[in-house]
């Protein structure tokens, strides 16, 4: 795509791979979280350490997984709202190609 002022240039392709690359980060973003929600439990650190470690262990668990699941969100909705500027701005400008080749088609 090239804005009609011929100034601007835009990578439809590329901005089209950077919606992929945002989907598949939010993918796995969201595997992430969901492995991260499972906890170890206090068993994981035996008789003795379990009671001191495995509450800290899931409090920091409880954390990743939270903030997994917000970037998991923020990737899925920029690729949402980047798909929808690319695809509009490709409506507007093949609107405009056809308006201009009109007119010089009049001309």
């Amino acid at each position: 795509m090239t804005a009609s002022n011929q100034q601007i240039v835009i990578d439809e392709d590329e901005l089209r791979a950077h919606v992929r690359a945002l989907t598949a980060a939010a993918e796995l973003l969201g595997s992430a979280a969901t492995t991260a929600a499972g906890g170890v439990g206090q068993s994981a650190f035996g008789a003795m350490c379990g009671p001191l470690l495995g509450p800290a262990v899931d409090a920091l668990a409880d954390a990743s997984e939270s903030t997994l699941a917000a970037a998991t969100t923020l990737a899925d909705a920029t690729a949402t709202g980047l798909k929808g500027i690319v695809d509009a701005f490709g409506a507007i400008e093949d609107g405009a190609v056809t308006s201009f080749r009109a007119i010089e088609g009049e001309l």
